[in-house]
């Protein structure tokens, strides 16, 4: 057999390998632009949030379970991360509650009447409007998560509720947040 014919088996041969070798190309989500007023009377906003990583737990005024409980799960995990909590109604005081009512109630999730325990308070959560945002993301349900890195990217998208203290500090430390 000539050299020749058996360099064009060889090609043959391989051809099929072709691009199995090759990185696959990994999706970059953006998070959406966005500017609220959060219910701290701070403007909170995609330009201001650059630089650092961050969680957005996508929920809504009337939202108690699963949203309240991932809220604290998070808080749980790790105490004082930068969490935006944004709500997908986009009715103004949805339920006839205002943005601090509904951050009391989400702090209050925790309390115990009867041994007078007032848990913990979520002082870096920032409540806000976020319906748009919800939309951008094709969320369609409260208690959903966000985990964005510094660049703006989504780094896990996550769907209901989040209660796993490993899983949390799983998606916080691929986000590039501080353990």
């Amino acid at each position: 057999m000539s050299k020749m014919t058996m360099f064009a088996m060889l090609v043959l041969l391989l051809a099929p390998l072709t691009g199995c070798t090759a990185e696959e190309e990994v999706e970059v989500t953006k998070f959406p632009m966005f500017s609220a007023v959060a219910d701290d009377g701070q403007t909170y906003s995609d330009a201001r949030m650059e630089g650092g990583a961050y969680i957005v737990v996508f929920s809504a005024e009337w939202c108690n379970s699963p949203c309240y409980t991932t809220m604290h799960a998070i808080w749980a995990a790790k105490a004082e991360l930068p969490v935006l909590v944004m709500s997908t109604d986009p009715a103004e005081n949805a339920s006839g509650v205002t943005l601090s009512e509904w951050h009391a109630s989400a702090d209050a999730h925790d309390d115990d009447e009867t041994t007078g325990d007032t848990g913990v308070s979520l002082t870096t959560y920032a409540f806000m409007k976020g319906s748009d945002v919800a939309t951008a993301l094709d969320i369609t349900r409260p208690g959903s998560l966000a985990f964005v890195n510094a660049a703006g990217e989504v780094t896990y998208l996550h769907e209901g509720r989040m209660d796993s203290t490993e899983d949390i500090l799983t998606r916080w430390a691929e986000a590039g947040g501080a353990l």
